[in-house]
């Protein structure tokens, strides 16, 4: 007696799974990597942009000693804006093209000679000026900068000399240009009485607020312009961390003048 078999097919092989979860991980997982990608962009194009700015219009500058007091005091944080007086090559002391002078009165961020490190000056002479003390003013051109002199305490209010010594200083109201500021020297300090050659063409006169405490065109003469880094606009930070007793809040946003 014969027993017929029924035909075996083949096993189908188990169909893949596509549950809606696996479909909804891996497009998660795709928009974190376009998320990633697009954060990693802005973050470049951020850097670059900083780069720009920081090469052609604006850099931030730490005032270092006490030159410049009472204007700038040490440890000042400065807004200097660059694009002021020409354009400069990046990372080199040199100025591609140069599209103006500073005005008498400015305060600038200059290179110095010599050593060629960064500082800060006011200009107060120009090309073709006559710069000279007389009386421990300073003139130009043969008239005074000083508006009136006082004698005061280095710690007076407004008037604090950060790393001066608690002692009587001789301060003078001087007005070059639009501008308007103080000047301070100690009242055991006299000047002699001298008159420098005419400013060349190109060059700057620059002197520090503090004469006691400034090395400046009185010692080495009139800069090149081609040494100007750009002007000091306003102090954006002053001294150390907002807890600690040097930050100095009142001087914040402060124009300089």
């Amino acid at each position: 007696m014969s027993t017929k078999r029924k035909s075996e097919r083949p096993a189908k092989a188990p169909a893949p799974e596509t549950s809606a979860g696996m479909t909804d991980e891996t497009a998660e997982a795709s928009k974190d990597r376009g998320d990633l990608l697009e954060t990693l962009t802005t973050v470049l194009w951020a850097a670059v942009l900083a780069g720009i700015i920081r090469i052609l219009l604006f850099e931030a500058f730490e005032i270092e000693g006490p030159s410049m007091e009472p204007t700038l005091y040490n440890h000042d944080r400065v807004l200097v804006a660059k694009f002021y007086y020409g354009l400069r090559v990046p990372l080199r002391n040199e100025t591609l093209v140069r599209w103006g002078m500073p005005n008498a009165g400015d305060v600038v961020i200059l290179t110095a000679p010599g050593d060629n490190v960064d500082i800060v000056k006011r200009v107060v002479g120009l090309p073709g000026d006559v710069i000279s003390i007389r009386d421990d003013v300073v003139y130009r051109n043969g008239t005074p900068l000083a508006e009136h002199t006082k004698r005061a305490t280095c710690t007076d209010h407004d008037f604090r000399l950060t790393d001066g010594p608690d002692e009587e200083c001789t301060w003078q109201k001087e007005h070059l240009g639009s501008h308007s500021y103080r000047t301070s020297q100690s009242i055991y300090h006299e000047y002699n009485d001298r008159e420098w050659p005419p400013v060349p063409p190109g060059h700057v006169f620059v002197m520090g607020d503090h004469r006691d405490e400034s090395r400046d065109s009185r010692s080495y003469g009139p800069v090149p312009a081609t040494r100007l880094k750009g002007r000091a606009l306003l102090i954006y930070w002053s001294g150390g961390w907002p807890w600690s007793s040097s930050f100095r809040g009142s001087r914040i946003d402060k124009v300089i003048d």
